[in-house]
């Protein structure tokens, strides 16, 4: 049997965002013992190579590899803090992409071997209308390079785009006539996954100790032509989740993999910004029904509560469409963000500790699971399944399950 490598040993556990004492009490063994390993003194017992697997996260065979693998390519990183976190938060994140990727990749792989692959028209549907190639960069200087009547032009275009994937069955009017945000996303999501879409609400690697906020990761999608898939941070808002989907259909136009957050300076994510709401909420409907007073903070936030609560928005998305039309003053804009962000930021941490605790009467596992994977994960892997398209081990990587789960999932009682 081939030995292990130490060096990728130590490899695993560091990007893993594990201290050798951390490691050492998640695999159950002794710190010296686990540094006589990472030595190359001494072996680790199959036991243990299975426990470093499941905690590392990381396929057994990767201790065997000769060398180091070379970084992951998730596409660009448009977080404008991604510096700011912490190793821990970082391997979290790069573990979360790496069950998007595998994930992706088997889906296309089997679309591809049942003969049932199509591109789809809308990946790129910007990129080929701009004549621009792949790169972010590019975009990013056509983004720069343009004046102000080709920029609107552009979102216009974009906003093209987003009814091309959106198709009759959701239209911002139906949109803002549901009853609630929940049901407003939730028929966003199943328009996408009727185009073709896998969306996927995530934010955890199946524990409360692994949850990411917003703050870490909004959303990520893998811009490919046959199987685009998406993961919406779980945690955020109805309103949010709205938001990030409609943002990550345009890095779909531009064909960009990548991972989002709550970037605003980057000029991609401005323009992605700025299409979404343009489509939640466009200039002559804003403009319409304002009637707010530029500087009286009480009642520019009340009128504000209004408008969502009338047609599913955010606070925050509300002001700034405000402000990009000067219907507010920077300064109030500035003011109503700071209270949107506390409240924001004191939602996520009640939220937080709500999980971190027991909780009684809430939906189980496999309900929870199958309302994160989406109809759309759930009717293809079933699919395949049946077909035999799909092995059930397969079928597992590409749920996030273990395989004895697979068929509970798809075949709720």
């Amino acid at each position: 049997m081939p030995l292990v490598n130490p060096d990728i040993m130590v490899w695993a556990r560091k990007t893993a965002g594990l201290t050798i004492e951390e490691a050492a009490t998640k695999i159950q063994l002794e710190r010296h013992k686990l540094e006589k390993i990472e030595r190359g003194e001494d072996i680790p017992t199959p036991s243990m190579l299975r426990r470093m697997a499941e905690k590392y996260r990381r396929p057994p065979v990767t201790f065997y590899l000769e060398d180091i693998p070379r970084k992951s390519n998730y596409g660009t990183d448009f977080r404008g803090r991604a510096k700011e976190y912490t190793p821990k938060e970082e391997a979290h994140v790069s573990a979360l992409l790496r069950y998007a990727q595998s994930s992706q990749q088997l889906i296309r792989a089997t679309l591809e071997l049942e003969e049932e692959a199509i591109i789809l028209p809308f990946v790129g549907f910007l990129r080929q209308k701009w004549n621009l190639p792949k790169e972010a960069g590019s975009v990013k200087q056509r983004l720069l390079d343009m004046s102000t009547s080709q920029y609107k032009e552009s979102v216009s275009d974009a906003l093209g785009g987003l009814d091309l994937v959106l198709g009759d069955e959701c239209t911002r009017d139906i949109y803002h006539a549901q009853p609630n945000k929940a049901k407003s996303f939730k028929l966003l999501r199943a328009s996408c996954e009727r185009s073709g879409i896998f969306v996927i609400l995530k934010n955890d690697l199946g524990s409360y100790h692994t949850k990411m906020s917003s703050n870490l990761f909004r959303a990520f999608v893998v811009a490919d032509e046959i199987a685009p898939l998406m993961v919406i941070n779980s945690g955020d808002s109805e309103a949010a989740k709205s938001f990030s989907l409609l943002h990550e259909i345009v890095h779909l136009l531009l064909e960009q993999t990548g991972i989002s957050d709550l970037e605003l300076s980057n000029p991609i994510e401005k323009f992605c910004n700025q299409v979404a709401g343009q489509w939640l909420l466009p200039s002559e409907s804003l403009k319409a029904v304002w009637t707010g007073d530029q500087s009286r903070l009480p009642e520019l936030a009340g009128m504000i509560s209004q408008l969502c609560e009338q047609w599913n928005l955010s606070h925050m998305m509300v002001a700034t469409r405000l402000h990009q039309e000067g219907l507010i003053l920077q300064e109030v804009y500035s003011q109503l963000m700071e209270v949107y962000k506390f409240e924001w930021e004191r939602s996520r941490q009640h939220n937080q500790k709500k999980s971190t605790g027991k909780q009684d009467g809430g939906p189980g596992y496999f309900t929870t699971q199958r309302s994160r994977l989406g109809e759309g994960m759930l009717h293809f892997a079933d699919r395949m399944i049946q077909s035999g398209g799909l092995t059930v081990s397969k079928a597992a990587i590409i749920l996030g399950v273990k395989p004895w789960n697979v068929s509970k999932l798809l075949n709720p009682k």
